[in-house]
């Protein structure tokens, strides 16, 4: 045991060790806030359990282009998030939500970079406590939306409540949506597509989109849903959010997931840091057509 931890602090050293001269010459800035509503350094969080960071970054006068989290175990290097973004003035200041591995120790790290390719980071040690905390799920067997060209069915869905709107009823409801769905050829490939507001091809097919003040965000696991490695019959025995979670590789996603054939199961993240499963109970595959849904959600 006291090899491991030797070997694991010496890894950890490599990765994310800098002199204070290399600190005090980087100009962006990087912390962790502190408070009841975030976790710290030292805890100990059992498997399942969330973690919560605020994080509140700085570039120096010089705009913030990439905000970048790992998460370092003995076994992996997972990048849970890789993120451009061109925040001008006034700094990052963001939360972001995650679920504690079995890993005894997690090493988190947080980078960033600004324009003029300056980077900081700030690291923070979670550990495994004991018990499990995988959470209770919504479950909302059918939400069946229409396709771009489809004039009957509604459009928008928000997975939260798993409640889905139409143009008339979308008014005043933009900030509650997570999901839309379209279909188009994909070199020459048929492709009933999922995606979100703030992906630029959905708003390609939905321009209303873009007059959106809040334009929510989703990332799929496209390369489980493309390999289906997990099955509807998973799908349907998921009582908790344990495979919500586990099934979700963030290696390999996007905010849009094509190819979505009549029972595929597609593992997501939204914007707001919940796990959930998507079951494609029946897709058309024409513009005018539709595709019917069950849903699995952190509640």
């Amino acid at each position: 045991m006291k090899t491991y931890k030797l070997f694991f602090l010496f890894f950890v050293l490599i990765i994310t060790s800098c002199s204070e001269e290399e600190l005090s010459d980087t100009s962006p800035f990087i912390l962790l806030k502190t408070g009841n509503e975030f976790s710290q350094s030292g805890d100990y969080i059992p498997v399942g359990g969330k973690i919560k960071f605020g994080i509140a970054a700085v570039g120096d006068g010089v705009p913030i282009t990439n905000l970048t989290i790992r998460r370092i175990t003995e076994n992996e290097i997972i990048t849970e998030l890789d993120k451009g973004v061109f925040i001008k003035s006034g700094g990052l200041d963001t939360t972001v939500t995650f679920v504690k591995s079995a890993a005894e120790v997690e090493l988190w790290q947080f980078f960033i970079m600004n324009a003029h390719r300056d980077t900081a980071s700030v690291t923070t040690t979670i550990y495994k406590g004991e018990g499990s905390a995988w959470g209770d799920i919504d479950y909302f067997p059918s939400i069946e939306i229409g396709y771009q060209n489809n004039q009957s069915l509604p459009k928008y869905v928000d997975l939260n409540q798993g409640t889905s709107y139409n143009e008339t009823s979308i008014a005043g409801n933009e900030s509650l949506i997570d999901l839309v769905s379209y279909y188009y050829l994909s070199s020459g490939t048929s492709s009933p597509t999922l995606s979100c507001p703030s992906y630029p091809s959905a708003r390609e097919f939905y321009p209303e989109m873009n007059d959106w003040s809040v334009q929510n965000s989703i990332l799929y696991d496209y390369y489980t849903t493309d390999n289906n490695l997990i099955t509807p019959e998973q799908f349907d025995d998921a009582q908790n959010d344990s495979l919500l979670v586990n099934a979700f590789k963030p290696s390999n996603v996007s905010g849009t997931c094509k190819f979505c054939y009549t029972g595929k199961v597609i593992p997501f993240k939204t914007g707001q840091g919940k796990y959930g499963m998507i079951k494609v109970i029946r897709a058309d595959e024409n513009n005018t057509g539709s595709i019917n849904i069950a849903v699995k959600i952190q509640k």
